[in-house]
Parts: C-alpha cells; sequence; structure tokens
C-alpha cells in the first residue's frame, strides 16, 4: 500500500552531469568544480558528454563543454535554460524498416559518395584508406567463443555486413543477413618466439593490407594468428567507407564484451541499437537540405570567403607539387621524452584546455617559424557524434572540416595560439555536420586542404578474465593521402607520440626532417612568452 510513497525523484541535472563525466572519463567521482580538460577529457569525450546529456534530455550545443567545463557550470546551463541548441544540433533518427528474409538496399550516405570513385574499380597496387590494428592476446584463449563473439558484433552492425552497388548514377548499400563467422587460425613458424613473433607481424601485415572488393563485400577482414597454445594475434582491417577511428575501438570493445561473456556462458548485454548507421545516412541527407542544414552550409561560405587557396598555401618545402590526390607519403616519427609529455599536460592544465589544443598551438608555432604566413587553413577530423545513438555504432561518421588562422605577426606567442586553437574551434564546432565534399560541390572550397592536424586517443585495451590483451606491432601499409603535411599526435592517456606524414613528391628528406625538427623544437620548448617569429 502507499508503494507511490517511496518512489525516487527523477535525478538532478547535477547528478546527471556528475554521472555522465564519471563515466567519460572513468572516474568513481568527479569534483563539480573540477575542469573537466584538467582531469583528462579532450574534444572527443567532450562530444560524448554532450551526446550523453541529450539521450538524458538535456539538449546542450556541442560547444557546452568548452565554454562550461565543470559540472557546476553546465548545471547553470541547464537550469537557466539561457543556451538554444546550436544550429547543428540534430533531431531524432527513424530506424526504416529491413527485410527480414533477404538483403535490404539503403541509399549510402554522402560521405561514402564520396569515397566511390576512387573505389568502383579498385587497384590492387593502390592504398584503400582503412582502419587496421592488431592485438596480443596472451592467455587460454576459446576459439569458438572468439568465433560467435565476432559473429554477434557483425550482426548487432549492418555495415559489416554490407557491399555497395550502383544504379542509375546513384550508390545503394546493400545489407546482407549474417553468417557465422569461422576463423580460419593461421600459424607463425618458427623456433624461438621471436622468430614466431616476427612471422607473426608479416602475416598480419598482409591481412590487413589485402584490396577490399566493395561490391562483393565484406567490406572488413578478421584473422587469427597462432603464435603457442597461450598466445594469439587477432587482426583486423576495416575499409573507411563503413568505419572511421571510433569505430576501430568500438568493435574491439564490443567483441571483448561479448567473449567474455559467451565464456562464461552469459549474456554479452551490450546496449541495443536504436538504428543502424544507413539510417543516420538517410537522415544525415535530409539535414544538409532542412533550415539547420543550409545555415551551416552559409556559415562555412561565409567562414572561408576570401580566404588564401589552399594550393597558394606556402609550405616549408622544397619540390614542385605533382598531384593532390593518392601520393606516397614519408613517414616520421616525432620523439616527445617525458618531460615533453608532462610540459604539454601541464600547459594545457593551466591554460584550462585539451592537449591536442597545446598539440595545435605548437604546430602553429613551428610552421610560423619556418614560413612566416599571413594566413593558414587547416584540416583537422571531427568524431561528428554529437547525434543521441551515434556513439555505439560502427560506422563513418568523422567529417573533415577547415580550421582558418590568421597571423597579425604582433603576438604569436604559444598562450595567444593556443587562445586562437581554441576560439577557432569552437566557432566551427556547431557546424561541423557539414562534410567537405557539400563545400566542394557549393563551390565553397576549391580542393581538400594542403595541411592536416588531428589528434588521435587510443583507448586502454579492454580487459578479458583470463587473457591479456596488449598492442600487436607490425608494418602497416604505406601511407597515401591528400595532404601535404599530416600530423598526428596519439594519446593513450599515460603516453603521447607523435607521427608526420609529409608528400613525398614535395618534400626531400631533408625538408621532411627540418620540419620534423621544427615541431619537435616547439614542443620541447612551450615558454609562454615565446615568441615563434624572431
Amino acid at each position: 500500500m502507499f508503494n507511490f510513497l517511496k518512489r525516487k525523484r527523477p535525478p538532478s541535472a547535477s547528478e546527471i552531469i556528475s554521472r555522465v563525466f564519471s563515466e567519460t572519463l572513468g572516474m568513481d567521482s568527479v569534483d563539480p568544480n573540477a575542469n573537466f580538460f584538467e582531469l583528462g577529457g579532450d574534444s572527443m569525450l567532450a562530444t560524448i558528454v554532450v551526446a550523453s546529456l541529450d539521450e538524458a534530455g538535456h539538449p546542450l550545443p556541442s560547444t557546452a563543454v568548452f565554454d562550461y567545463p565543470t559540472i557546476n557550470g553546465l548545471t547553470h546551463v541547464i537550469e537557466s535554460g539561457a543556451t538554444p541548441p546550436s544550429a547543428g544540433f540534430a533531431r531524432t533518427i527513424a530506424s526504416h524498416p529491413r527485410n527480414s528474409s533477404g538483403s535490404t538496399r539503403m541509399s549510402a550516405s554522402v560521405l561514402q559518395e564520396r569515397l566511390w570513385p576512387y573505389e568502383r574499380n579498385p587497384d590492387p597496387k593502390r592504398f584503400q584508406p582503412r582502419g587496421e590494428g592488431a592485438i596480443l592476446l596472451t592467455g587460454s584463449l576459446n576459439v569458438k567463443a572468439l568465433e560467435v563473439s565476432i559473429s554477434l558484433i557483425t550482426e548487432r552492425h549492418e555495415v559489416l555486413r554490407s557491399s555497395f552497388s550502383e544504379e542509375a548514377n546513384a550508390l545503394h548499400v546493400d545489407i546482407h543477413t549474417g553468417q557465422p563467422v569461422r576463423l580460419e587460425i593461421r600459424h607463425a613458424s618458427g623456433d624461438t618466439p621471436e622468430l614466431r613473433r616476427a612471422d607473426a607481424a608479416e602475416i598480419v601485415a598482409k591481412a590487413t593490407s589485402g584490396t577490399f572488393d566493395l561490391r562483393l563485400g565484406p567490406p572488413s577482414n578478421v584473422a587469427l594468428i597462432k603464435l603457442s597454445e597461450t598466445e594469439h594475434v587477432l587482426a583486423i582491417s576495416m575499409h573507411h567507407i563503413i568505419s572511421d577511428g571510433w569505430s576501430m575501438g568500438l568493435l574491439v570493445n564490443e567483441i571483448a564484451i561479448a567473449y567474455e561473456a559467451l565464456n562464461e556462458d552469459a549474456n554479452p548485454g551490450l546496449p541495443d541499437l536504436p538504428y543502424q548507421f544507413a539510417d543516420y545516412a538517410a537522415w544525415h541527407r535530409e539535414w544538409l537540405t532542412s533550415d539547420a542544414g543550409c545555415t551551416s552550409v552559409d556559415f562555412w561560405r561565409s567562414y572561408l570567403k576570401g580566404g588564401t587557396p589552399a594550393l597558394e598555401v606556402k609550405l616549408p618545402s622544397d619540390k614542385p607539387r605533382q598531384t593532390t590526390f593518392n601520393f606516397p607519403v614519408r613517414r616520421s616519427a616525432i620523439t616527445l621524452d617525458n618531460k615533453v609529455q608532462q610540459d604539454i599536460r601541464s600547459l594545457a592544465k593551466s591554460a584550462q584546455t585539451s592537449v591536442h589544443t597545446v598539440f595545435f598551438a605548437g604546430f602553429l608555432f613551428a610552421f610560423r617559424r619556418l614560413t612566416d604566413c599571413a594566413e593558414l587553413p587547416v584540416g583537422i577530423m571531427h568524431a561528428n557524434r554529437n547525434t543521441p545513438g551515434t556513439q555505439n555504432l560502427i560506422g563513418f561518421f568523422s567529417t573533415l572540416i577547415l580550421l582558418r588562422f590568421e597571423f597579425d605577426g604582433k603576438d604569436d606567442s604559444i598562450v595567444r595560439l593556443i587562445e586562437l586553437v581554441r576560439d577557432t574551434t569552437r566557432e566551427v564546432e556547431p557546424h561541423s555536420s557539414v562534410p567537405i565534399g557539400t563545400l566542394l560541390d557549393e563551390g565553397i572550397v576549391d580542393t581538400l586542404p594542403r595541411v592536416f592536424v588531428d589528434s588521435v586517443p587510443r583507448p586502454s585495451m579492454p580487459s578479458i578474465n583470463g587473457l591479456v590483451l596488449e598492442d600487436f606491432p607490425f608494418d602497416h601499409p604505406p601511407l597515401f593521402a591528400v595532404a601535404d603535411i599530416a600530423l598526428f599526435l596519439f594519446d593513450n592517456g599515460k603516453e603521447l607520440s607523435c607521427l608526420l606524414g609529409t608528400n613525398e613528391d614535395m618534400f626531400s628528406d631533408k625538408a621532411a626532417s627540418d620540419l620534423a625538427h621544427a615541431i619537435a623544437g616547439s614542443l620541447s620548448n612551450l615558454d609562454p612568452q615565446t615568441d615563434p617569429v624572431d
């Protein structure tokens, strides 16, 4: 009797934000006045916070965590109702009916359409855009449970069992019924553990670099290599047309969850997916022509008007450009010792910003010293997962967006550059759902950016009872790209590493080395008062 009196009150905005912060940052509790970015947050995690709060009934602009990086700050915004959703904020996505007795044909996304011309007739000599990785599994492996786990995840995500077809100049995705996965175990050879690991690395390199025929599918591949009774390597590759960097981490995590549960005769308990990537693709196509989408396109038209064309940007190269697409890229690892890593994190904390922002500013610091340019357009990848439900989906969501940096030469200290990166990123963030292909079609830009900077979070390996999971090193496929300079920061939460890619047609060994040295130098001397242009 009177059980209704025992009902709990709904959680307050502050309690919901506290839970979301704790879950996103992997912490038991978070001080309501602690800065999200000081606690290890970054732009990708901020995206998760915004999407999670929207799912909880508190929609916010995509820039909210940048503007109000504390629990108390976001609570005030929600309770005051002072900040309306941004122009790019998403609507509810509907799930379309599927054919239960056979394949289902749906329209491809606008992003997938941009890749298709290069994949229509794949050339085995040309690198296909993909994500690849390998995991060393140490312990007693239940191969059958692993096969069932991969089958379950393939059934869960339609993109993993899809193919592509073209009809009347329109690209379609054919979604097929799931089939059980059968792992062919390949055996590494060698008389010693070292030789077997070396052979396994070669097998992984071949397994992850094969050509995908997207007309036949599937656009992903999984291989298992046995080194010994207690050591196996799981190699995974997915074509970029159905995945992005976020997707790879999600795939590994869900396989781990399913495997651990099935190995213990339990239900994996993965959260339901309210819709699939093809449903998102249909929504996104409609959104681009909606009032909100047109507002974002108009923003880009105004924001990029009068900017220096990408092909006219002065680069620190010493050879003429030969092509603007699919050229060989030279890799240069940039060493960041412990002190440099600590300095980057410390400066991010004192500036109340992300490690990515400080890293980006360090690059601008170096670039200005080498070229003394007045303006620099830079491309960055955006996760584009602000829409509720997209966080748990494998798919090609990420968008390439353009940032314009103008330098007046009066104050180019690292502090000013950090402010410039932060303010510029916040300005374009609400409009990140517009793909650069749309800007090309609209004549807003005439080519892809020639300079690209990205931070790639590398989440820690999931844990599985009875197994130890570690990254397995191997030679990744050669890089072919569209940016003449591509700089990547990898952050696993503990260590930072940096990789520079340069267009081999434009940069000699010396020019590439000079650029790498300049970037390393700027990151090693993060003096807030230093001016990069002496």
